[in-house]
């Protein structure tokens, strides 16, 4: 048992890009958000709008800052941006599609994504382990800094750090998908970290509801 007090963080993936329509490789490359997109981000912030927040974190990848602030509107949390929760470095695939991966380097989405070899990655990329070294990084600073008066943190990021911090952090056997603007949540609790959710689509679709009888 420790004196820290109870954190839970709130990871959110960013809203639907043009890159993600155009189904492109987006790691450390970046593309706007659709009109879908800024929807999405604006209907998870409602939906997490009952929630006090005391901080709320972002990746430096423009998508991820564009759904914070649209998520946040006009309530008052404080916005920090931390690069180590940005995406994945895919190097040589970034803005690819999948034919001209295929094309160029054959089956490596097949390994790259199968999530069975953490040690895994595109040429002149990032690994899962090492994607998962400065994540968890990140996180840890985060909590330290909030473990003395505890309280619910926002954390904006992307579909494969969050989904990939979650696989490790949990050491589970298998990867969830995280929809845009899904939200995952974990809790630091007596030195442990409890994950409560996983890639929900609840608080998007709460928000949706009310947004659309606007």
């Amino acid at each position: 048992m420790t004196n820290d007090k109870k954190v839970t963080l709130y990871f959110v993936r960013h809203g639907e890009t043009q890159y993600n329509v155009e189904k492109r490789i987006q790691g450390f490359c970046d593309s706007p958000l659709t009109e879908r997109g800024i929807f999405q981000a604006k209907s998870v912030g409602k939906g997490l709008s009952d929630i006090n927040f005391k901080e709320a974190y972002s990746s430096d990848s423009q998508r991820v800052l564009d759904t914070a602030k649209y998520a946040i509107g006009d309530r008052d949390i404080p916005l920090i941006i931390d690069p180590r929760i940005k995406e994945m470095n895919f190097g040589v695939l970034e803005s690819l599609i999948e034919e001209e991966i295929f094309a160029q380097h054959g089956n490596i989405l097949e390994n790259l994504f199968s999530f069975k070899d953490l040690n895994a990655s595109a040429p002149e990329g990032e690994s899962y382990v090492q994607l998962f070294t400065r994540t968890l990084n990140a996180v840890e600073d985060i909590i330290k800094k909030h473990t003395l008066d505890g309280g619910n943190i926002l954390i904006f990021s992307h579909g494969i750090t969050i989904g990939n911090y979650i696989l490790q952090v949990t050491k589970s056997d298998k990867y969830s998908v995280h929809e845009n603007c899904s939200v995952s949540v974990a809790s630091y609790i007596n030195g442990q970290i409890i994950v409560e959710r996983i890639a929900d689509t609840y608080y998007r679709e709460k928000g949706s509801e009310y947004l659309d009888k606007q």
